[in-house]
């Protein structure tokens, strides 16, 4: 055997197993320049250097599945959660789901949480629903069987007896329920929106006051 061939192959070799990445979770191997597990789809973590973004962990641990990589100076939807250690923070990321940052990346970064301009997103029917029934809808709906009231009456203070007393029942029984259902849809739909709002209020408070507290020693 020739020596030289030897260390060439072992050069080549070494070559080829450097460009493959391990998967943490599944531990198939991928091409360095994948981002994803091509076998279970998982965010490769050797695939990304730490100045690039922020780790974005399933657990409030730091060998937990990572769930996602932020981009660095990204605005964060932090959510409050009591069980969660001193030197992690909860955030929800832009798909809806949920994960931890340790809060040493976030200081070390200087991302501020979206919180300090205006954290929350707007209602998306995708990721940040508020709800079947919004009060603009309510209200429209409500204008409309107004409306239909209004005509309703014209028709049976114009009608004979025989009809007027067909359509009063028509208009007891089909119309006053409807009005009655939108207006409580309306009150529903406005105390939600209400509450939703005094709990993003609350939680943008203790997610500032999260990201400003000292870092816990390690």
């Amino acid at each position: 055997m020739n020596p030289e061939n030897d260390e060439r192959d072992d050069g080549a070799g070494a070559a080829a197993r450097s460009s493959l990445i391990y998967c943490g979770l599944c531990g198939a191997l991928n091409p360095a320049s994948s981002y994803y597990c091509a076998a279970c789809g998982t965010t490769l973590v050797d695939a990304f250097h730490a100045t690039e973004g922020l780790r974005v962990h399933e657990r409030p641990d730091s060998a937990s599945r990572l769930v996602e990589i932020l981009p660095a100076g990204s605005g964060l939807d932090i959510v409050e959660d009591p069980d969660a250690p001193a030197d992690f923070v909860r955030v929800r990321l832009p798909r809806g789901r949920l994960g931890y940052i340790r809060l040493q990346e976030i200081a070390t970064q200087g991302t501020q949480p979206a919180s300090s301009a205006r954290s929350f997103r707007a209602p998306d029917i995708n990721t940040n629903a508020r709800g079947c029934v919004s009060t603009t809808g309510a209200l429209a709906a409500l204008a409309l069987l107004v409306m239909v009231a209004a005509f309703g009456l014209v028709l049976i203070w114009r009608a004979n007896a025989a009809d007027a007393l067909v359509l009063s029942i028509v208009f007891c029984v089909a119309v006053v329920p409807l009005l009655l259902l939108t207006i409580g849809l309306y009150l529903a739909a406005r105390s939600r929106e209400d509450r939703l709002m005094d709990e993003e209020e609350d939680a943008r408070l203790a997610g500032d006051r999260a990201v400003h507290a000292p870092p816990a020693e390690e």
